[in-house]
């Protein structure tokens, strides 16, 4: 991410990505209340890649903090997987 408005710049881009996750993460979980947890699936995997983004974003400037952000990834991808298996037990169920 480079601008010519420097880091203000990367500080709007990695608020926007963050705040796109957390708005997919709280569609996810409405749809988990729904039952439609290939829908979930799909928005979870999405918010973990939103975080990977912004663990490569910011895996130069804080390696702490880009660490957090990986481990945000993996919670989101097990997740993201947890809800497919959950879709599958409910298809099953209904077959």
């Amino acid at each position: 991410m480079s601008h010519s408005l420097g880091p203000l710049a990367h500080n709007l881009a990695a608020y926007a990505i963050y705040s796109t996750a957390q708005t997919e993460m709280r569609h996810a979980y409405k749809l988990i209340e729904s039952g439609d947890y290939l829908g979930a699936a799909a928005e979870i995997d999405s918010a973990a890649h939103a975080a990977e983004v912004l663990a490569r974003a910011t895996s130069d400037l804080d390696v702490e903090r880009s660490e957090r952000w990986l481990r945000v990834v993996v919670a989101r991808r097990r997740f993201a997987e947890q809800a497919r298996v959950r879709a599958g037990a409910e298809a099953a169920l209904a077959a």
